[in-house]
């Protein structure tokens, strides 16, 4: 059997075990052991090494640590006091509350390094508000959807870390490259927004003139978010400093997160129970995955399949570039079927071969790799957070005024996207100040 038709066959088994319902982790380890066992047993001495060097390397343990700080963050109020400050400070501005929405989402992703809690949490929050102020469905879910997909960008991002043990990259070095791309495409959000109201005034109406506050009022609600500063700081600020490495960070941020939960007097063992089970089942998730993409990955290349992958991109019409945007077209639709981590570590091992012989920086395309993902996540049909937030919202609202209020963030997704390909320096610049 060719090497080419061995390395076609296993995509195919890899991608129908996953389309039948298969976990992430099986599938990939499932392929490559029935490969593996049909065609060069040997490789099967890969397997010890996936199980039990995978999960001891020493980067791992800053998933669960941001994982709880994220899920503590959640039942703190803090989110409830943010949107609260956004909605004395510009709620009577024309999409003042889906802009506040957006704003908050991206001081969320800062401190919790994942998509869900953001899109959940806000939906909760925010939804409602915007509904009782006559909000138009396609801004008031679009700001709840693209605000929440910032958290797989904005650090401390858990797809950062995954991407960085795979493909040999700083994670702090990755986590200040997030920081300017994902400020961007805030920006691009809150302007799209605020521009859009403007013109079309019953897509996000002023509150009613009637609800004004003093100054001292507004003063208060703006130091009211003293604890996303705090964490933010715990989190990037002790990294950009040289005080600490990522690990310790998340270390600092967790405790942050517990200490900030106690002073509002939100810690219950309740709260507690759940927020540690809900990080001991992703934490556990995310290791079964990386174990499975590592066997995946070892079998893979010792049946002589990567190099047959890596000639078939060099060989790509378009040059250089033309592969580079093929890799974003395979990232865009996996990443509507697949978990962001199961798609970083099935695609990392594959990709960073190619990328690095074609001459590009692993830094600057592991941020392109994460704004994609974002994109993916947003677009229909079977985009993740699509499905996140149609699970908070009311009944009476159909999947298609849900795909129909994403359709301009990510066209703005789209051009961030764009951007960064052609200007490096936005990914790049940050890390390389900061670390030369």
């Amino acid at each position: 059997m060719s090497v080419e038709l061995i390395t076609f066959l296993m995509f195919i088994i890899l991608f129908i075990s996953l389309f039948l319902g298969l976990p992430v982790a099986l599938g990939l380890g499932g392929t490559a052991i029935l490969f593996a066992v049909i065609l060069s047993p040997h490789t099967l001495l890969a397997a010890p090494s996936a199980f039990f060097y995978t999960p001891w390397q020493y980067v791992l343990v800053t998933i669960p640590l941001f994982l709880f700080m994220g899920n503590l963050i959640r039942y703190s109020g803090i989110a409830d006091a943010a949107y609260e400050a956004a909605y004395k400070l510009i709620g009577h501005i024309n999409g003042g509350l889906a802009m506040g929405t957006v704003i908050i989402c991206t001081l969320f992703a800062a401190i919790t390094g994942t998509t869900p809690p953001a899109t959940i949490t806000m939906g909760q929050i925010a939804y409602p508000s915007m509904m009782k102020y006559k909000y138009h469905n396609g801004i008031a879910i679009g700001a709840i959807g693209a605000g929440g997909a910032l958290g797989a960008l904005i650090p401390p991002s858990v797809p950062f870390i995954f991407y960085g043990l795979l493909a040999k990259v700083s994670i702090g070095s990755l986590f200040l490259g997030g920081i300017i791309p994902g400020a961007m495409l805030a920006t691009f959000y809150v302007v799209y927004i605020g521009v859009r109201c403007k013109l079309q005034p019953h897509m996000g109406p002023p509150t009613p003139p009637d609800e004004t506050f003093s100054k001292k009022e507004k003063i208060a609600a703006v130091l009211s978010i003293w604890p996303f500063i705090i964490l933010i700081f715990l989190v990037l600020g002790v990294i950009w400093l040289g005080v600490a490495t990522p690990q310790e960070a998340a270390a600092f941020g967790a405790g942050g997160a517990l200490i900030i939960n106690i002073i509002y007097r939100r810690l219950t063992w309740d709260i507690m129970k759940s927020s540690l089970v809900s990080t001991v089942q992703l934490t556990a998730m995310g290791l079964w995955i990386l174990i499975g993409a590592n066997l995946f990955t070892n079998v893979f290349s010792a049946l002589g399949c990567q190099e047959v992958i890596t000639s078939a991109a060099l060989a790509m019409p378009g040059g250089r570039f033309g592969v580079l945007i093929a890799m974003m077209l395979i990232i865009m639709v996996l990443g509507m079927m697949m978990d962001d981590w199961a798609i970083i570590m099935l695609c990392t091992p594959l990709f960073i071969p190619i990328i690095t012989q074609l001459g590009f920086d692993p830094l600057w395309f592991g941020v392109l790799f994460v704004v994609n993902i974002q994109i993916a996540y947003l677009s229909p049909p079977f985009g993740f957070v699509l499905f996140w937030i149609k699970s908070i919202l009311p009944k009476d609202v159909h999947m298609g005024e849900v795909y129909r209020s994403v359709l301009p963030f990510i066209a703005l997704q789209i051009v961030a996207l764009i951007l960064i390909i052609i200007f490096p320096q936005i990914a790049t610049w940050l890390p390389n100040y900061v670390f030369n």
